[in-house]
C-alpha cells in the first residue's frame, strides 16, 4: 500500500525553552531538523527499506520547550490481502510506527489530541487534497497505542511502544459486476440453453451419447430403466415422447414396360413401406386372424389337407419371410426409440441438475459475500 502522509510529531525538550520577555517577545523559532534531537519515529512494516521521510523540513520550537515537526512522507507498506470474497471483500491495512533508536524507557509514545482536547483515535484526512479512489473506499481509519507486554505505562527497558494506524477499506464491486460477473452469468445461461438442443444434434455428455445410440442388438433395456426413464421421470420433467416420423417417399415415375409387372411391384414395395396392419390385420370376431405362423402351419403342417403348387408355396413362403422381417424391424425400431427417449430424459435430467446446482451455488456465494461486511466498530 502506497500512502502519502504528513507525520505530526510533537515532543518537549527542556533544553530548548526560554523566556520570551528576555528575547524581545520571541516565543517560537524555526530550526533545521539536523540541529535538534529527533525521536526517530519510522514505519516498521515498510516493504521498500526506506525509513526516511521525503523531506527534512524545519522544526517549530516554542518558548516552553515544545517541538513540533511535520515532515511529509511517501510510505510503501505491506498489506495482507484476503480474496476469499472477491469482489465483495474488504481489507485491513495497517501502518506500524515506532521509535527505531529508543525503547519505551527512553521515549514514551502517545496518540495525538483531537480538536476537543481528547485522545484522537482516527487518521485525519484533509478533504481538500484527498481524491477518492475508484476501486476502494475508506470505511474506518482508527489508531491504537500498543504498550509493551507486562508494563501498561511503557517503561520496560529493551521493549518499544508502537502506534498502529488501521486503514479498513472496502472494494467497490460495480466494475467487477459489469466486467467479470455479468459475462460469467451470460456464459452460464448459454450453457443452460445448450441442453435444449436435440441430443442427436449436439451431445454434451458421454452418457447421453451412449444411451442415444443403443440398439436391441447391443443392449437389452432393464425393466427398472423402462419404469423410471420412460414412465415416471418424463412426467416430472415435463417431457413428451416425440412422435415417430413415417413420411412416405414420393413415388418416382414408372419407366418400366407394361409387361414387366413383377419389377414394378418390387419397386413399389421398396419405395413404399406397407403398414404392419396390412400384413398383420387386427383380430376380428367375425374373421379370424391369419398370421405368418398360421401360413407356415397351413403349408408345412402335419395335416396337409390341401396340396399347393410349388410356385404358390414359394410365393407364400416369401410373403411369410417378408412379414417376419417387417415385424422384427418394427420391434427393433420401437426398442431403439425407447433408448433414444431414455437419452432425452437423461439429458433433461442433466439440465435441471445443472440449473439447480448452478443457481444454488451462485446464491450461496453471493449471499455469503453479502454478509461479509466490514465491522461497524473497528475495536469491538
Amino acid at each position: 500500500m502506497s500512502t502519502k502522509v504528513y507525520l505530526d510529531l510533537e515532543w518537549t525538550d527542556y533544553r530548548l525553552s526560554w523566556d520570551p520577555a528576555e528575547h524581545d517577545g520571541i516565543d517560537s523559532l524555526r530550526i533545521t531538523a539536523e540541529s535538534v534531537w529527533l525521536p526517530d519515529v519510522v514505519l516498521l512494516n515498510n516493504n521498500d527499506g526506506n525509513f526516511d521521510v521525503a523531506l527534512d523540513i524545519s522544526v517549530v520550537v516554542s518558548s516552553d520547550g515544545s517541538v513540533r515537526w511535520q515532515p511529509p512522507g511517501i510510505y510503501r507498506s505491506s498489506c495482507s490481502i484476503q480474496v476469499t470474497y472477491f469482489p465483495f471483500d474488504w481489507q485491513n491495512c495497517t501502518m506500524v510506527f515506532s521509535s527505531y533508536s529508543y525503547d519505551s524507557s527512553e521515549v514514551s509514545l502517545q496518540t495525538g489530541l483531537g480538536p476537543d482536547g481528547q485522545g484522537h483515535q482516527e487518521i485525519h484526512i484533509h478533504e481538500g487534497t484527498f481524491i477518492e479512489n475508484g476501486q476502494w473506499e475508506i470505511i474506518h481509519k482508527p489508531s491504537r497505542l500498543i504498550q509493551p507486554p507486562g508494563d501498561p505505562r511503557g517503561g520496560r527497558e529493551g521493549q518499544r511502544q508502537e502506534v498502529i494506524f488501521y486503514l479498513i477499506i472496502r472494494r467497490k464491486p460495480l466494475f467487477y459486476l459489469v466486467n467479470v460477473i455479468a459475462p460469467c452469468i451470460l456464459i452460464t445461461l448459454l450453457a443452460i440453453f445448450v441442453f435444449y438442443l436435440p441430443p442427436d444434434a449436439v451431445i454434451l455428455s458421454v452418457v447421453v451419447l451412449n444411451l442415444h445410440h443403443r440398439s436391441p442388438h447391443t443392449h437389452q433395456m432393464p425393466l427398472w430403466v423402462r419404469q423410471i426413464f420412460i414412465h415416471k421421470l418424463p412426467l416430472y420433467l415435463r417431457l413428451k415422447r416425440p412422435k415417430p416420423e413415417r413420411d412416405l417417399m414420393p413415388e418416382p415415375p414408372h419407366c418400366s414396360s407394361p409387361g414387366s409387372g413383377w419389377g414394378r411391384g418390387t419397386d413399389e414395395y421398396f419405395i413404399r413401406k406397407p403398414p404392419s396392419d396390412f400384413l398383420f390385420p387386427k383380430p376380428n370376431r367375425f374373421q379370424p386372424e391369419l398370421s405368418a405362423p398360421d401360413l407356415r402351419r397351413f403349408i408345412d403342417g402335419p395335416n396337409r389337407a390341401v396340396a399347393l403348387l410349388p410356385e404358390l408355396r414359394e410365393v407364400v413362403s416369401s410373403i411369410s419371410y417378408i412379414a417376419r422381417q417387417l415385424q422384427e424391424q418394427e420391434d427393433h425400431d420401437a426398442l431403439k426409440e425407447d433408448w433414444q427417449f431414455v437419452a432425452m430424459v437423461v439429458d433433461r435430467l442433466f439440465l435441471w441438475t445443472f440449473i439447480i446446482f448452478t443457481s444454488v451455488g451462485t446464491l450461496v456465494i453471493f449471499l455469503d459475500a453479502t454478509y461479509h461486511l466490514p465491522p461497524p466498530d473497528p475495536f469491538p
